[in-house]
C-alpha cells in the first residue's frame, strides 16, 4: 500500500463507489500511479494501511490533494442505504464527505462520467454539494483500455 505524499505537489485524490465504479476507479489509479508514482494518487484500498483510522485518512488525503477526481456512475446520485434513503444525503456518506472537504478547501473537483451517466443538476445534490463545481465540462465517454 502506498503512502499519500502530502508535502508535494500534483496529487490527486480518487473518489467513487464501489459498488458501482470500483472498477474505473482501479483502471484510473493504476494509470495514474504509474505516469506520477503511487504517493501522487489516493484510493481509498490502494492507499490506506491497515488499522489506520479510515476518516482521518480520507480528511487529511482529501485536504492536501490539488485535484480530486469524481467517478460518477449512471446511479450515483440514486444509490441508497439499507434504510431505502439515498445515500448522498447522509451527511456522513464518504463519497459526499470527500467531495465537501474538497470543495470547502478550495480543491479542484473534476467529474468523470462513467457508462453514460451524466453530469448531476445542483437541484439534485445535497446543500453541501450544490454549488456548481468549478470544472467546466466533465470528462466524459471514458473508455478502458490496458495499453
Amino acid at each position: 500500500m502506498a503512502e499519500f505524499a502530502t508535502g508535494s505537489t500534483g496529487r490527486v485524490f480518487i473518489s467513487y463507489r464501489r459498488e458501482e465504479t470500483a472498477y474505473p476507479a482501479g483502471w484510473m489509479y493504476d494509470r495514474l500511479a504509474d505516469q506520477y508514482g503511487d504517493g501522487q494518487v489516493f484510493k481509498d484500498v490502494d492507499s490506506i494501511e491497515l488499522g489506520d483510522d479510515f476518516v482521518q485518512v480520507i480528511n487529511r488525503a482529501v485536504g492536501s490533494c490539488d485535484v480530486l477526481l469524481a467517478v460518477i456512475g449512471g446511479r450515483w446520485l440514486t444509490i441508497a442505504d439499507e434504510h431505502g434513503r439515498r445515500r448522498l444525503d447522509d451527511p456522513h456518506d464518504f463519497v459526499r464527505l470527500e467531495i465537501e472537504t474538497a470543495l470547502t478547501r478550495n480543491v479542484r473537483v473534476i467529474p468523470i462520467l462513467i457508462d453514460g451517466a451524466r453530469m448531476p443538476r445542483a437541484d439534485e445534490l445535497p446543500d453541501g454539494l450544490g454549488r456548481p463545481w468549478r470544472s467546466a465540462p466533465a470528462a466524459s465517454s471514458m473508455t478502458l483500455d490496458d495499453s
